[in-house]
């Protein structure tokens, strides 16, 4: 089975003066991985029957927040906020990857203020420690959603790239806590179409046991989108 610690989020994210503002939500969630593949399981038998066990794919929350970055002027400065925690606690291995939600909005200035697709807009950076990685992919213009989730900003753009991998390695149950960091910036170039827009950052995390789930051959670096492995 697999566990959740749900936390308390808030969602406001206001404009103040000529500058923008940025919520960044962290989340974690657990998936199971589809059953057909899930093949590791402990037996003991005895001369009068037998019983199974199923292995389990379980992680857990260990640390995190959310904040809220406002005054944000373009000056290239990165500001960090908060952090997520993710122990992972299952009696399986498994390989962890992590899914980046971007929904932004625009106001008077009329440009969204997380903009792929063009210059001048939010800049987003997620690392991470144990494993160290400096940098994952986030979604560009070609990850744009054809509509929003249920609870995303009214009149919100979202972009969505799922499935950046954490580790070449799977992770086990004696692995230490993994620790994602999200840094945005607004670059000196920026127009004053992006004055008074908000983007909104969610991190999902999700796992898949590994004995008979090996990563697809183009799955080679982590920190990069990793299609095709057997995620949930």
């Amino acid at each position: 089975m697999l566990t959740y610690k749900p936390t308390k989020t808030r969602t406001g994210a206001k404009r103040l003066l000529l500058v923008t503002a940025v919520a960044v939500f962290f989340g974690a969630a657990a998936a199971l991985v589809s059953s057909t593949t899930f093949g590791f399981f402990s037996a003991s038998s005895s001369s009068s029957s037998s019983s199974f066990t199923t292995g389990t794919v379980t992680q857990s929350r260990s640390a995190g927040g959310d904040c809220t970055v406002s005054d944000l002027l373009p000056d290239g400065l990165q500001h960090t906020c908060g952090t997520l925690g993710i122990t992972y606690g299952g009696s399986v291995d498994a390989f962890l990857a992590v899914d980046v939600l971007i929904e932004t909005t625009h106001a008077s200035g009329g440009t969204d203020l997380y903009n792929p697709g063009g210059s001048g807009g939010l800049a987003v950076t997620i690392s991470s420690t144990s494993p160290s990685v400096t940098s994952y992919s986030v979604p560009d213009v070609a990850h744009q959603l054809s509509s929003c989730p249920i609870g995303a900003p009214v009149g919100a753009t979202c972009y969505e790239l799922a499935d950046d991998l954490v580790s070449l390695t799977p992770f086990t149950n004696a692995s230490g806590p993994v620790t994602f960091t999200t840094k945005v910036s607004i670059p000196t170039s920026s127009p004053t179409g992006y004055q008074g827009g908000t983007a909104k950052i969610l991190l999902t995390v999700h796992a898949a046991q590994s004995g008979n789930n090996a990563l697809p051959g183009g799955c080679t670096t982590a920190g990069q989108s990793c299609p095709g492995a057997n995620w949930n």
